[in-house]
């Protein structure tokens, strides 16, 4: 035994043997992703239940191509899993077009909410943050119409796993679903839609945390509603929101559970390559329950129709 760990040391053997285990860690992750598309053609042709995905942007130059990432990822999760999406346009740049007038003509299982500038100034406390991402997203839980509700990001894809278990099994009132992030190749520029070929390798494997991530947060309405979203004191944070989110749905009755594997599309500005200003500041998920205005959500907010299923709040 000491020989063999002698020669697992010697540089080249060492070497040789990460590589081998980095192969073997891929080659299983393209197999299990095999199998869940596999039975993914089964489970799509059944019942489904009632999901509303929530995602939150603007147009601006977060990402040169976020229009065409969120046009994919849209079309993905629609066509595999949720039957409506709420969409949040928060702060748009004035000099730029709205986002949410092309997407509502894009896809009929999709409502807009374009939350006014006047509105961000009054609320953000950091100017290095042009979007507060989970206040954005109450504004879609609160208006969600379905009976489950996820909270998710326009550079996300659901994978099989998750709509397996999603579409397969009984749903429960006392559950929050999170889920593990693995990072998927993308090129920048690119216009043709998600296939099955993304999800079969990987870039990077984010460690899963029971508290989810950022773009996977899956709970009844009910839920949703008596925990009034994520915290909305915190206007000067990007980074932790969502797990103090999930610690909030937990502290008012649920008990976090691992659903699968959520596809994001890498791209250089994300906080796992680099925190940057625009990130904004660091959240703890410790202190719980919060408790948020009863109006969160912005619901008090008058709602102007601007579009075909498009409305501004001011």
């Amino acid at each position: 035994m000491a020989g063999l760990k002698k020669l697992r040391n010697v540089t080249g053997i060492r070497g040789a043997l990460y590589r081998l285990g980095q192969l073997q860690a891929r080659t299983a992750f393209t197999a299990g992703a095999v199998a869940d598309f596999l039975r993914l053609r089964i489970n799509h042709n059944g019942a489904r239940p009632s999901i509303t995905a929530v995602v939150v942007g603007r147009n601006d130059d977060y990402m040169s191509d976020f229009k065409q990432r969120l046009q994919a990822t849209i079309a993905w999760n629609a066509k595999y899993l949720v039957d409506e999406v709420v969409f949040v346009e928060w702060n748009p740049p004035a000099e730029r077009e709205l986002l949410s007038l092309d997407l509502a003509r894009r896809f009929k299982s999709l409502r807009a909410y374009v939350v006014a500038p006047e509105i961000h100034q009054a609320l953000c406390e950091n100017s290095k943050v042009p979007l507060l991402e989970f206040h954005a997203k109450n504004v879609g839980i609160r208006r969600a119409k379905s009976d489950w509700v996820v909270a998710t990001n326009a550079d996300a894809a659901f994978g099989p796993d998750i709509v397996n278990r999603l579409l397969g099994g009984d749903l429960t009132e006392d559950v929050v679903f999170s889920a593990q992030r693995i990072d998927i190749p993308w090129r920048e520029g690119r216009e043709t839609q998600i296939g099955a070929l993304d999800c079969l390798r990987y870039r990077r494997v984010i460690p899963y945390h029971p508290l989810g991530t950022g773009e996977f947060g899956f709970a009844s309405r009910r839920l949703w509603e008596r925990a009034r979203g994520y915290d909305e004191s915190l206007v000067r944070h990007r980074i932790g929101v969502d797990k103090r989110g999930i610690a909030q749905l937990i502290a008012h009755g649920a008990r976090s559970e691992k659903v699968g594997t959520v596809f994001h599309l890498a791209h250089p500005t994300s906080c796992t390559e680099g925190v940057q200003d625009h990130h904004g500041d660091w959240a703890s998920w410790e202190n719980v329950p919060y408790e948020n205005h009863e109006n969160w959500g912005l619901a008090d907010r008058q709602e102007t129709k601007i579009g075909e299923r498009v409305w501004l709040l001011k």
